[in-house]
């Protein structure tokens, strides 16, 4: 075997890691144990773990640490342990294979053979990892999110001198509410008192007692920490002391308000010591729960020991009670511990009061800090990946927005969920997870679980033996799934960690694990950047429709007494409320509802606690459609018969449901809404649905719902011309009766044998759907003949031998056959009309065309392929016979647009035909990039093919989102593509034909970018001379038809358009970002598609009454067409010229020919009135005169010449600079007539 560079070789696996740590662990002094220590370890757990990891768990796996000085020793661990690393390192390299001969460098272990261990190694990274590259991937990312503990000393120096000073905290005196409060304002705090606050008369007093410990828990001390965007806590856990505390403490909030009471005196005392330690002080609603209120800590940032603000880090101090403090059964699920008379309601003196388990829940939580860490570090000491899989799925949980205080699942509750999976059983016995897993396995397999795992069915109970506790029926499953949307017990039997998680939250975390098991299962791919590095949680680009929900002015009729005792404000019940009633509605249409809020921010501790009601939070509901089934404008509910289904059905869509009898004679509850047909039209069906049943149920105005679904649609419309079909198939029924009319004609000499559709609007990405021309009578009354665009089409006839083998006989040949389909068709087919173009002669390949006009208003443009034309266009350019310099320009010309016309387009179109049927919204979601792209006047700049490849690859390739099924969220994810993508090092690969995408084909695409970018296989610039090779294509779009990507992008756009596109892209994202958030007029909106003119030298302003296209136009405006009223009759022959040609865009053809090395130039095809017009600074420069300039110039003036000039000696040559101002008029001159004036910028 070759020798291997070491720094190639892969890192150590997790096994092996966890082997070293569990000896250094073994050596390592025990830390104290605990006080108790409750059944959370299953004996068991230790089966398959080695001799190692029971000698480790022996000397104190267990022991939970009091303090982060303990944690130090495991950081001297480490340190010590990386030299018996070495020393083994040493060993292997000794004990490796006999020394070979290497070339002479001057580093010896460059090219030194793998040892043994490294062999192994490879191996087992392949075995435990998904590839190698994936596990180098997972180590890049693991080293740039965690946490360097050698840059920790300034936070382990506050933290030790918090505990410090919280430990010698002195007590305080018991008082009434009426002191207590004046007390703490007095020394700067206002008591976070949750809602509703403590009655005045409160017969309890409030007291404070030195804490019985205090400790860091959570992920710092496991050193599991993975740092996020929104910063990074570190938990210090404050026990309050059990004589602070009576039995009758937890009903009616008063534990909730004694530990706010706590929380404000540990506030009050570090804030005597702020200028000291250099900290602020807030408050903060822990795990979104305003029940719970935590402090929190931060630096100011000025300077000293104590200064870690550049560490990113906060520090929560959170409160805990002993767990034997309150009775369990207690707070068992169906327990009710809010009476209905506290909070001002009545209940019958008989009722039973409504259970309040979210309530329950929160009072158990606080008891069980210490022993939900002694669980995971007891994890984190025997598995060896535990630690590397908690940092990578919280990670993974950040990009999808579930790690925030709203989103009911974090990283906590994977790691418990983890820990669950390594002591269980799986249904057949089998375990789940071992304790030598690597933390891609870890990872992978608990994916798997969530995925798939049903939770009604089955809730989780992380017990030792995974059941509910025996004999304690209020903590039955039963008891649980009753109370609780999502089920998932710690290990004591009795704390639901879920308690606070929607059933909505579970279903988009199932979702999003079922798309991450799909992405670890493809062989094919790795998916690194979907899992890890690309953001998910982005609303807009993550579902099919958003509605934005504003606070609701007054309670909804749901919000009875009964659940005012559980959700104490009106926000928490509808985020819960308002996706049941959605899921229930809708859950024939959508396979997804998801409901996102804001958090309530942290306030200061001398303010008023923030609140939902107060801050007027609206919240977001996402939803993924289910394609076709969410279109239907019928809601089908149950049969008549079915009573009590239907009486169900009823109070679901109120008013709106009515007893419909359908034509096979049943009779059933239904609801009908109104749609015109079309896909637009009916994929706002589903919005329409939302905003009823929100308005109906959550007591939110008509005004207050805002959904995003079709407020783009309007783009798609020309405003100035009355559309006379709506949707595509008037053009496609009439594209198919053509040509079977064509296949059918009698007189022609072959017959035909195929017809390929070749343009926009016979592919469905046309950005206005074609429309029939309109009759004489009705373009006289309207006043007006809009511009019609002839739809190509390549003809092939049937195989002969009596085809000529001249190129140009073969083009007289078919302009013969042109002729002939003209009068044929007239002659057969009465109402058609046909013309022929004998083309301009710009190649020996332009033979003209046939253009039918059908008896339905549409016209076809037909061209012939001859299969020999290619062949004989390579042999007259291998073997030029007259002229040789000009035949090789002729038929290289002729074959460009040969390969364009009849193998490019031919094959593009097909694709793309096929991916519009397979994708119903994918039209759309072209047809709006196309609209946007040309409002910002790049319709010369980019192909509109190019376009519609780029468009594709979020419905061919849509990871880590889902495929979309709206226009709106296609043309977004679009945007988001051109924005983010680095067109400069990464191509853009879209597999247009499902499989045809092969490895070899990923290859050889590769390499063509390597070569096209200049770069060389391993990532570094090949220089040619002092220039880096061309950037060509700049927007490098790969297909398995097109793998050098040079088909529709090679001379455009260049690298300055590519830029200019990202930043257009990014600015619109933001745009759109802004108005789901925080609502938007229509007029907003249409800023999307509004022209930027900055960065312009000139625009020449076109003559709109010239323009054929400019009904089409966004800023088209009736009275700039005033001019043709009455003068039909005498303008006829002109106006019926332009409706068959755009002027504006041969004139831009006119000025690219003209000055294209000079300029670059811009217009919107779609009715633009203004060409745009940006010098190229590359040419357009000062310099010596030369007899080929790309541009006209003037001398310089004597003083500029002088200053040119000043401090060089010799012979000077005449200096020129470019005259802007005589090429503008010449620009000017080219379109006399059609250019009104020029605006310089």
């Amino acid at each position: 075997m070759s020798a291997l560079k070491r720094k190639a070789v892969a890192a150590p696996s997790s096994a092996s890691l966890a082997k070293k740590q569990q000896k250094k662990t073994a050596i390592a002094p025990a830390p104290a144990p605990v006080a108790f220590v409750d059944p959370y370890i299953d004996p068991s757990d230790n089966e398959d773990d080695s001799d190692e990891d029971e000698e480790s768990d022996s000397n104190g796996a267990n022991a939970v640490p009091d303090f982060v000085e303990e944690s130090d020793s495991a950081a001297d661990e480490e340190q010590d342990g990386s030299a018996d690393e070495d020393e083994a390192d040493e060993a292997d390299d000794v004990a490796g294979p006999t020394k070979r001969k290497r070339p002479a460098t001057g580093n010896d272990d460059l090219y030194k053979a793998p040892t043994n261990d490294e062999m192994h190694q490879l191996k087992e990274t392949g075995d435990l990892f998904k590839s190698n590259l994936f596990k180098l991937q997972i180590d890049e990312l693991l080293s740039n999110v965690r946490v360097d503990q050698t840059k920790m000393a300034p936070l382990d120096k506050i933290l030790r001198k918090i505990k410090e000073s919280l430990d010698t905290l002195e007590d305080m005196p018991d008082l009434p509410l009426s002191e207590a409060v004046p007390k703490m304002k007095a020394l700067g705090v206002a008591i976070p008192f949750p809602s509703p606050p403590p009655p005045a008369d409160a017969q309890y007093k409030f007291g404070f007692k030195r804490p019985t410990k205090v400790f860091i828990v959570g992920s710092y001390l496991l050193k599991a920490v993975s740092r996020s965007p929104s910063g990074t806590n570190v938990d210090m856990a404050v026990q309050m002391p059990d004589s602070l505390f009576t039995e009758k403490d937890s009903v009616n909030y008063r534990y909730f308000y004694k530990r706010a009471y706590f929380v404000a005196v540990l506030a009050a005392e570090l804030r005597k010591q702020r200028k000291e330690l250099g900290i602020k002080l807030e408050f903060e609603a822990f795990q979104g729960d305003s029940r719970r209120p935590v402090l929190v800590i931060r630096s100011a940032g000025k300077g000293g020991d104590y200064d870690f603000s550049k560490l990113g880090f906060a520090i929560r101090i959170l409160v805990t009670i002993p767990q034997t403090l309150f009775t369990p059964a207690r707070l068992a699920p169906g327990r009710n511990n809010v009476r209905p008379a506290y909070l001002g309601g009545e209940a019958p003196a008989s009722a039973t009061p409504a259970p309040t388990p979210r309530y329950n829940a929160a009072l158990l939580q606080d008891t069980a800090f210490v022993a939900h860490m002694n669980l995971l570090h007891h994890h984190a000491t025997t598995c060896g990946g535990f630690r590397e899989a908690c940092i990578l799925a919280k990670v993974w949980l950040t990009q999808r927005g579930f790690s925030g205080a709203t989103a009911g699942f974090s990283g906590f509750l994977f790691s418990m969920l983890l820990g669950y999976l390594l002591r269980t059983n799986d249904k057949h016995g089998g375990r789940r997870l071992g304790n030598s897993f690597s933390s891609y396995q870890l990872l992978k397999v608990t994916m798997e679980f969530i995925a798939n795992h049903d939770f009604d069915a089955e809730p989780v109970f992380m017990t030792p033996d995974g059941k509910p506790l025996a004999g304690a029926e209020e903590f039955s499953a039963q008891a649980f799934r009753t109370a609780y949307d999502v089920v998932m017990v710690d290990p004591s039997g009795r704390i639901n960690l879920a308690a606070g998680m929607t059933r909505a939250a579970l279903d988009e975390l199932q979702y999003e694990a079922r798309r991450t098991s799909e992405m670890f299962r493809d062989v094919n791919n790795d998916h690194f950047d979907a899992l890890f590095l690309r953001k998910v949680d982005v609303l807009h680009l993550r579902y099919d429709n958003v509605a934005r929900i504003a606070a609701v002015e007054s309670p909804p009729a749901a919000y009875s007494t009964s659940v005012t005792l559980d959700y104490p404000t009106v926000h928490e019940f509808l985020i819960s409320h308002v996706p049941s009633v959605l899921k229930r509605a809708l859950n024939k249409r959508v396979s997804l509802v998801s409901v996102h809020t804001t958090a309530l921010p942290t306030w200061s501790i001398g303010d008023k606690p923030a609140s939902h009601a107060a801050l007027e939070t609206p919240f977001h509901v996402g939803l993924m459609l289910k394609g076709e089934e969410s279109l239907a404008l019928l809601e089908l509910g149950p049969s008549a018969d079915d009573q009590e289904a239907a009486e169900a059905f009823r109070n679901l869509w109120g008013p709106k449901s009515e007893l419909r009898r359908f034509k096979d004679g049943s009779i059933a509850e239904s609801v009908l809404f109104d749609g015109d047909g079309t896909l637009e039209s009916r994929s706002l069906i589903v919005g329409q649905m939302l905003a009823y049943l929100v308005q109906l149920h959550a007591g939110v105005s008509k005004d207050g719902v805002t959904c995003w679904a079709g407020q783009l649609n309007k783009f798609l419309r020309a405003p100035g011309i009355k559309m006379q079909v709506a949707s595509y198939q008037g053009v496609m029924d009439a594209y198919n009766k053509f040509t079977r009319n064509l296949r059918h004609l009698e007189g022609l000499p072959l017959s035909v044998t195929q017809t390929v559709t070749c343009a926009e609007g016979l592919r469905y990405t046309s950005v206005f759907v074609p429309q029939p021309r309109l009759l004489e009578a009705d373009a006289a009354v309207d006043a007006y003949r809009p511009y019609y665009e002839p739809l190509d089409v390549v003809i092939e006839f049937e195989s002969s031998p009596r085809w000529p083998g001249d190129l140009r006989a073969i083009e007289l040949t078919k302009r013969a056959f042109y002729i002939k389909i003209a009068e044929l068709f007239m002659e057969q087919h009465p109402g058609h009309r046909a013309t022929v173009s004998t083309g301009s002669g710009r190649h020996v390949l332009d033979s003209g065309f046939v253009e039918v006009t059908t008896d339905a208003g549409y016209t076809f443009r037909c061209t012939i392929h001859h299969e020999r034309e290619h062949q004989i266009l390579e042999n007259a350019i291998a073997e030029p016979s007259v002229d040789p310099e000009k035949a090789d320009y002729n038929h290289a010309l002729a074959l460009a647009q040969y390969e364009k016309t009849f193998v490019r387009q031919p094959r593009h179109s097909t694709r793309m035909q096929n991916l519009c049927l397979r994708f119903p919204h994918l039209p759309q979601t072209v047809r709006l990039v196309k609209r946007w792209l040309a409002a910002h006047l790049l319709s010369p700049q980019i192909a509109p093919e190019l376009i519609e490849i780029i468009c594709a690859k979020q419905f061919v390739d849509s990871a880590p989102f889902s495929v979309p099924s709206s226009g709106l969220v296609g043309f977004l994810r679009t945007l988001d593509l051109l924005g983010s993508h680095d067109w400069r090092r990464e191509p853009l690969i879209v597999e247009l034909e499902k499989g045809e995408m092969t490895g070899e084909c990923r290859s050889r695409i590769a390499a063509a970018f390597r070569s096209s970018r200049g770069f060389a296989p391993d990532g570094s610039v090949i220089m040619d001379g002092q220039a880096a090779r061309p950037q060509n294509p700049a927007l490098w779009v790969a297909t398995e038809m097109d793998v050098d990507g040079k088909w529709w992008g090679m001379n455009t756009p260049g690298v300055v358009i590519v830029e200019r596109i990202k930043g257009l892209a990014t600015a619109a994202l933001g745009h759109v970002e802004g108005l789901i958030a925080n609502g938007g007029s229509e007029k907003s909106i249409a800023k999307l598609f509004t022209a930027v003119p900055r960065g312009y030298d000139a625009f020449l302003r076109l003559d709109s009454a010239k323009l054929p296209r400019f009904r089409e136009s966004l800023s088209y405006d009736p009275p700039k067409l005033s001019t043709f009223k009455n003068l039909v009759a005498l303008k006829d022959r002109e106006l019926a010229l332009l409706s068959e040609i755009d002027p504006a865009e041969l004139f831009v053809s006119d000025l690219t020919a003209a000055f294209g090395d000079s300029a670059l130039f811009f217009h919107d095809r779609y009715g633009g009135d203004v060409v745009g017009v940006v010098w190229n600074p590359l040419v357009m420069a000062e310099g010596p005169w030369k007899v080929d300039l790309k541009f006209n110039a003037a001398p310089l003036d004597e003083a500029e010449e002088d200053g040119a000039e000043a401090g060089r000696s010799g012979k000077s040559k005449l200096k020129v600079k470019p005259n802007a101002l005589a090429m503008v008029a010449e620009m000017q001159r080219i379109g006399e007539g059609l250019v009104l004036g020029v605006d310089l910028c």
